[in-house]
């Protein structure tokens, strides 16, 4: 089928709220799935977001976003009687963000109950990669409609998993684990964090995890370790990629959606595996210096400039080329 989009993501749209101080919040709109694709636009991708959109006040400043981020919208319906989820950004005495939200019956949850799931089959094979996480399996209604869709553009559509573990969310975290024997043989990709991989199995070494997430049935790992650098499986190949430093860092809400976007857009480029991973830890460390989660402060031009260092380390340090 003919490719008519780089990256569509499955996902919800969310207001977000983030503590200014003194009682202050600031309002943006934001999502993880949502926060990808906005990074990705900066990035030069085209995109399209399957969700539904809620009818509540927030509906036409939420769909001015989207639009100016020039996401086609045409798998978002919007819902009557639906409101949208919202979430709260407040921050500790570290400065490391704390997330409340509010999405319990949400126009998302009902993506796959006001669609037809062959229209959005079809949506997702024009795409040349489909990106989804966790979070869409927690919260969305008619689960097993996204396994049909994921079966259905195996193959055509490359698919990247976030596995993007939200606690809350999962009453008993085996619940997830025991759906990696059906993730696993269809995404061609997952990315983990460290805060993700202990929530589901406790504290572990790194090359423990990533050989384990392979051992399920995972080709290709990706385990983000914040400033830590990231260390990755391809197949056979294991390699290590530095994380740039960064000076200022006012927010990291949104960080592993950049860097979904950076590795995604370096990939399409057919870029070998250790510089996707560099072109997305150069993609988070450009999306921190600003509040809310939707990379706002990501240009090419940034991210190529923390990008070519790492690149330049990895020709000395990284994966021999076969």
């Amino acid at each position: 089928m003919e490719k008519l989009l780089d990256l569509v993501g499955i996902g919800e749209c969310l207001v977000e709220f983030t503590s200014m101080g003194n009682g202050q919040y600031q309002l943006g709109f934001s999502g993880d799935v949502l926060n990808a694709l906005s990074s990705a636009h900066r990035l030069g991708l085209t995109t399209g977001l399957i969700t539904a959109i809620g009818d509540d006040p927030f509906q036409a400043d939420l769909r001015q976003i989207l639009l100016d981020e020039e996401i086609d919208l045409s798998r978002a319906p919007v819902l009557p009687g639906k409101p949208n989820g919202a979430y709260f950004i407040n921050f500790d005495d570290s400065g490391s963000p704390m997330f409340h939200f509010l999405r319990k019956d949400s126009a998302a949850t009902e993506t796959f109950s006001a669609q037809s799931l062959e229209y959005l089959m079809t949506y997702a094979k024009q795409a040349r990669v489909l990106l989804f996480s966790s979070i869409l399996i927690a919260v969305m209604k008619e689960r097993e409609k996204l396994f049909a869709l994921l079966e259905a553009v195996k193959g055509e559509t490359h698919l990247c998993y976030d596995l993007n573990v939200r606690r809350a969310l999962w009453s008993d975290p085996a619940e997830l684990i025991a759906m990696f024997d059906r993730i696993a043989p269809l995404v061609d990709v997952v990315f983990v964090t460290n805060d993700d991989d202990e929530i589901l199995f406790g504290q572990r070494d790194a090359s423990v995890a990533v050989a384990d997430y392979q051992r399920r049935g995972f080709k290709h790992v990706v385990f983000r370790r914040g400033a830590e650098r990231t260390v990755v499986a391809d197949g056979d190949l294991r390699f290590e990629v530095p994380v740039p430093r960064v000076s200022r860092i006012v927010d990291t809400t949104g960080a592993g959606d950049s860097f979904n976007a950076g590795y995604i857009a370096a990939m399409l480029r057919r870029h070998q595996s250790f510089e996707c991973v560099a072109m997305g830890n150069a993609a988070a460390a450009c999306s921190v210096d600003t509040h809310g989660g939707r990379g706002t402060s990501i240009s090419v031009q940034r991210v190529e400039k923390l990008y070519r260092p790492l690149v330049k380390w990895g020709m000395v340090h990284g994966p021999s080329r076969r």
